[in-house]
């Protein structure tokens, strides 16, 4: 009888911290949402130049791999 009186307080305390996670998961997307509105023109050709941009930054002209680094 204990042990079924236990796993039933555990059920119950893992279904209420389920729960409380979607709820947080669920406030804390519409926040970002709210605060980072889809990008209309975030465009292939536009990552492709921030790619290749922070690639040049990270390739040094003398084939070393990092700026500064030696």
């Amino acid at each position: 009888p204990q042990q079924t009186d236990l796993s039933g307080h555990f059920q119950r305390q893992t279904t209420r911290l389920l729960e409380h996670l979607n709820h947080v998961q669920d406030i804390w997307s519409q926040d970002y949402q709210a605060h980072h509105p889809p990008q209309q023109s975030a465009s292939d050709d536009e990552m492709d130049r921030e790619i290749d941009a922070t690639f040049d930054y990270c390739t040094a002209p003398d084939g070393s791999s990092a700026p500064g680094g030696q």
